[in-house]
């Protein structure tokens, strides 16, 4: 069945795509696996360019950045590997060249920005407010990584009523079997598709 998109009800999400997670000059972007898997697929030029297809037919771009120490998140995790990394704040710090977007997906003046704490889009956010402001039922999701933020955005989206796109040419792991393992366990609650995918049904 061919991708459907009322574009007065779908949003892009943009998510965590910022320079401690993505740039190849970034230690946790090199050690994680990011920043090769991005050079590798080209994700960035392929999400820049939904990205301006979107704001050409008025779909509202979202920015969803990492702040390890905004919201009110009652506490932080300590268990896990991933958890000691970034233990302490230090990484994505906002207003940090860090915790700054990616050069090539930078928000436009007036797009929206959210910072949240942890892994899902929602979480001390006020993603939700902002979207049902809007009358967004449908979200396009976008960012890093795959099995991170992106899977865990698209669960909680869905427990919120919300119907998902995932564009999957703009989404990395750390590596390509990761995210490959990752869009199969999505598949069955919300749309596959590539970038010229969604282009295209934009109309």
């Amino acid at each position: 069945m061919a991708l459907s998109i009322d574009t007065s009800k779908t949003a892009l999400l943009v998510m965590d795509v910022q320079n401690d997670i993505t740039h190849p000059d970034s230690p946790m972007a090199q050690q994680l696996g990011f920043a090769g898997m991005i050079q590798q697929t080209g994700m960035l030029n392929k999400l820049r360019g939904l990205m301006d297809a979107c704001r050409e037919k008025g779909v509202p771009v979202i920015h969803v950045l990492i702040d390890l120490e905004g919201g009110v998140q009652p506490r932080m995790p300590h268990r896990g590997a991933f958890f000691q990394m970034v233990g302490g704040g230090k990484v994505c710090k906002r207003g940090t060249w860090g915790g700054d977007p990616a050069e090539q997906v930078k928000p436009l003046p007036g797009e929206s920005v959210v910072y949240k704490c942890i892994f899902s889009a929602f979480v001390s956010s006020g993603l939700q407010e902002l979207l049902d402001s809007r009358g967004i039922t449908d979200l396009i999701l976008s960012g890093v990584s795959t099995d991170a933020v992106v899977e865990s955005t698209a669960w909680d989206a869905n427990d919120r009523g919300y119907s998902n796109i995932l564009a999957e040419d703009c989404c990395v792991c750390g590596s390509q079997e990761a995210h490959e393992i990752t869009v199969r366990r999505m598949a069955g609650r919300l749309d596959i598709a590539t970038a010229d995918q969604i282009i295209a049904a934009l109309g």
